[in-house]
């Protein structure tokens, strides 16, 4: 065994590159983790394209990831070798008021996997055993990488008072939106309507929505099928100011908007409605741990089977894969999944 591994760093040129890399030693609180699959997160794609400081380089991203535990630091971990597992790559500080109240989600101090330490897009990576979910060995690596993701709508929707929407709204049909409206079928919504700007995205939005339109045409469309009162919920998975407009202007009174989108910084809402029609504008970050289990759990009984389109590449094509998602270019997938295990004979 070589001290070294592969790794797809995101360098302080702002490149991406396949480096050999010192492989990783537990700490007596974590384990080591073989990565079976790691998903490429649109944060992760605009982040690079932003230069955002939430992501700074030198640094191994890949934050939606899946493996085998191979290594443990200390004895508590010892007993996780040889277990697949999910792993929740938010990292709180555990000490301040929000962790303490159970919304480690918002802990100022909270480290991520990928974000801030290295993550996903290597043979392995060292994690704190408080992170690792076990995983069944019949689910497959590219539907485990998807717990990530699905926690985020996990905990969108635990934030809204009526769990039973009536009409819901999802403006955007990326990988969020999708898994977003799949979730709110689970949760009873009687009709749900999708937004999409792309045309391929609301062709397979229409599988599972009772509407998929184009942006200009969401708010008559849910005009029309609430017989004029509109939505009671409405979802923004994009976050541009556009799209948080629309979330508001398509709800009922007393209706609620879940910000999920993280497109542009500011927005420009109506305000004067939102007031005299008793509206709430909730936003959403991330999840906590028993959320992520709770994603875990309803991707394990096949409540939610991902039907995010998806491509899998080996850890030596990631490089090429994400400057092809850098440019636009995804060749009709919404997730690119990279799967270290094939990167080498």
């Amino acid at each position: 065994m070589t001290d070294t591994m592969q790794a797809l760093v995101y360098l302080p040129s702002y490149e991406l590159e396949l480096r050999e890399v010192e492989r990783p030693s537990p700490a007596v609180d974590e384990v080591v983790v073989r990565v079976e699959a790691a998903g490429i997160c649109g944060s992760d794609v605009q982040g690079v394209s932003s230069r955002s400081p939430r992501r700074a380089p030198p640094l191994v991203m890949g934050h939606e990831l899946c493996g085998e535990v191979v290594a443990a630091g200390g004895s508590a971990g010892e007993q996780m070798v040889g277990t697949r597992v999910a792993v929740n790559p938010q990292i709180p500080c555990g000490d301040c008021r929000s962790c303490r109240s159970g919304r480690e989600n918002v802990c100022t101090r909270r480290e991520l996997i990928g974000g801030t330490r290295g993550g996903g897009f290597a043979e392995l990576v060292a994690v704190p055993l408080r992170c690792v979910h076990p995983v069944s060995a019949d689910l497959p690596a590219e539907v485990a990488v998807f717990c990530e993701p699905l926690a985020t709508c996990v905990h969108a929707l635990n934030l809204v008072a009526d769990r039973f929407p009536d009409t819901a709204v999802v403006l955007g049909a990326g990988a969020i939106g999708i898994l977003a409206a799949q979730l709110l079928r689970v949760a009873g919504a009687r009709a749900v309507v999708v937004s999409e700007v792309d045309a391929v995205r609301r062709r397979s939005a229409a599988a599972l929505a009772d509407a998929a339109v184009a942006p200009e045409e969401l708010y008559d469309a849910v005009i029309e099928l609430t017989a004029g009162r509109g939505a009671s919920l409405s979802v923004d998975a994009v976050g541009s100011d556009g799209t948080r407009r629309e979330s508001i202007r398509v709800l009922e009174p007393a209706g609620t908007a879940v910000w999920l989108g993280m497109h542009e910084q500011d927005a420009t809402i109506p305000a004067f409605d939102l007031v005299v029609r008793e509206q709430r504008v909730q936003g959403s970050f991330a999840y906590t741990n028993p959320e992520f289990a709770d994603a875990l759990g309803l991707l394990e009984t096949g409540l939610v089977q991902p039907v995010v389109s998806r491509r899998s590449f080996p850890l030596s094509e990631s490089a090429d894969v994400f400057r092809g998602l850098l440019t636009g270019s995804s060749d009709g997938f919404l997730k690119a999944i990279v799967r270290p295990g094939a990167a080498r004979a």
